[in-house]
């Protein structure tokens, strides 16, 4: 008789462990589920906003060396300042973070 109410209440925790190991499981899948949610809604409204700088048609007659030079300074003006960042994020301090890089931009 004892040995049947010890299964018994083994039984009874034993399921009850399980159920609390299910609906914990299941709560977290919904949550995830939720993020997923909210990731797509942000990517979908994300993808609605108007591109400023996508080109899809050519404006007009081609400049290419006045294209090419004003590139090419932006090019160098943009390495310069990615140095800068990147000595920032090894080694941050104030000096570093209002250090200009020395470049201007031209037009």
């Amino acid at each position: 008789m004892l040995g049947v109410l010890i299964g018994g209440l083994f039984t009874f925790l034993f399921g009850g462990m399980m159920l609390i190991l299910f609906f914990g499981a299941r709560g977290i899948e919904e949550e995830f589920d939720a993020r997923a949610r909210e990731i797509q809604k942000v990517r979908a409204d994300a993808a609605r906003t108007p591109r400023f700088i996508v080109v899809s048609q050519p404006t007009g007659p081609r400049s290419d060396r006045l294209d090419e030079a004003f590139l090419c300074q932006v090019q160098q003006y943009l390495e310069a300042e990615q140095l800068l960042a990147d000595e920032f994020v090894l080694q941050p301090s104030m000096e570093r973070l209002y250090r200009e890089s020395g470049r201007r931009l031209r037009h």
